[in-house]
This record gives structure tokens, sequence and C-alpha cells, in this order.
């Protein structure tokens, strides 16, 4: 009997070892959420080095440029009016003289509205274009970020340390350089002094 009660007892361990691994089998896994792939790009550095953005820099300073020397030529032109109406007071009338100084005053705030006119007109086209290739810079990123797999891009900027593997800049403006060469730069709505067309010379 007690031989027999062993064997009943052995019996029932290796039941419920088997019914065990029974439940252990059956029993959904538990899957570990896998990390996600984070990469980082220099948006200013896109900008900065791509074609494009090359470009872009280059048309504003086209502009600058222009605009620089046509306001210069009209201040000049109102510094000499300025200085010669200083030495005819002597021998002008007062209403005379008052009238002069008045005309040359309208001229002074002309030549400041059209200033002040041309930088605004010139940071709009600025902002337009530079809002278009922030646009193309978006949409590379994300295809780059999508063909390795990354669930989440951050700027360079945000981040303090960083293995530079994860640095995906270079490959943004490979691509952007032969999807876009150059980004359309709006002509300035300004009006210079002396000047019909706000375009640089050779430029229409």
């Amino acid at each position: 009997m007690a031989a027999f009660g062993a064997i009943r007892m052995v019996a029932g361990v290796v039941a419920l070892l088997m019914s065990g691994s029974a439940l252990a089998q059956t029993a959904p896994a538990k899957s570990a959420a896998a990390p996600a792939i984070i990469v980082i790009v220099d948006a200013a550095r896109v900008q900065r080095e791509s074609v494009a953005g090359k470009g872009l820099v280059a048309e504003r300073e086209r502009y600058q440029q222009t605009y620089n020397t046509e306001f210069e030529n009209a201040r000049k032109q109102l510094q000499a009016a300025e200085q010669d109406l200083t030495k005819q007071r002597a021998t002008l009338a007062s209403d005379v003289f008052q009238e002069k100084v008045r005309t040359l005053n309208a001229r002074i705030a002309e030549f400041q509205r059209q200033y002040q006119g041309a930088v605004r007109a010139l940071d709009k086209s600025t902002a337009t274009a530079s809002n278009d290739l922030q646009k193309a810079v978006v949409g590379v990123t994300s295809e780059v970020a999508s063909e390795v797999g990354a669930g989440l891009v951050l700027h360079k900027q945000q981040v303090f340390l960083h293995d530079e593997r994860m640095d995906i800049t270079p490959q943004v403006i490979e691509r952007l350089n032969k999807r876009l060469s150059s980004i359309p730069f709006p002509v300035p709505d300004a009006h210079l002094p002396g000047v019909e067309d706000a375009a640089p010379k050779g430029k229409k």
C-alpha cells in the first residue's frame, strides 16, 4: 500500500506539472514594446548648406545690394540738397527759404517711407521663399526618417548630446539637392527712389 501511495503521489505531481506546462503554453505571452528609433536633423544646416538654401540667400543679397545702392545715391542727393539750401539761406527771402525747407523735408519723408517699404517688401519675399524651403525640408526629412524606421525626429538644437549615427542631416541635404535646385523668390513689391522696376538690373 505504501508503494501504491507513493506511485499515486508521483502521478499527481506529474499531472500538476503537465497542467502547469499546458497553462504556460496557452497563456498569452507579454511582448515588450520595441524601442522607438530616434533621429536628429539640423534644419538650420540643411537650409544653409543645401543648393536651394544657398540660392535663396544669394537672391536676397542681390536685391539687398541693389536697394543699398539706390538708397545711398538718393541719400547723397538729399544731403547735397540740404547743404545747398543752407548756403542759400542768407540770400533767400524768409518765405522762399521756408518753402524750400518744406519741400526738402517732404523729400526726406518720402525717402524714409520708401526705405522702410523696401525693407518690409524684401523681408516678406524672403519669408515666403523660406517657408517654401522649410516645407520641402520637412517633406524630405519625413521620407528619410520613414526609410530608416524612425518614430521620432528631433531638431538638433533641442538635443544636448547624441550619437552621431542618429543624425540624418547629410542624407536630407543630399536628397533635397537632387529634388530641388532652387526656390522661387517673389519680386519684392518695393518702390525705389528713381527706379521704376524694383528688380535688380538684368532680373525680370
